[in-house]
């Protein structure tokens, strides 16, 4: 009598959220959205990237992120939480070749 043995598939799925951050900014509070892995990664992120001028408030679970595009807007009198990026000009090569 033969025996039909299933095996199953493992598959590891890298799950990553939503995290909300709660930031002020000259006595205002407000609000963008970050993906992370957790809630430590998410504020992490923020503490490393923010301006001086800018304290995270709070992290607040929003969800998992589905993938795909997602569009976050930004109010235009808003300011932005993370220092400007710095162009880098690279020494050891040569540009205009």
């Amino acid at each position: 009598m033969a025996q039909l043995f299933s095996l199953g598939i493992i598959r590891v799925m890298i799950e990553q959220y939503i995290f909300g951050m709660h930031w002020k900014h000259d006595g205002k509070m407000y609000y963008d959205e970050v993906p992370a892995d957790s809630k430590e990664e998410a504020a992490l992120y923020f503490i490393d990237h923010k301006r001086d001028d800018v304290s995270l408030v709070r992290v607040v679970l929003v969800g998992p992120n589905e993938g795909g595009v997602r569009e976050f807007s930004r109010r235009p009198d808003s300011p932005s939480p993370y220092r400007p990026l710095t162009a880098r000009r690279r020494l050891d090569k040569d540009e205009d070749v």
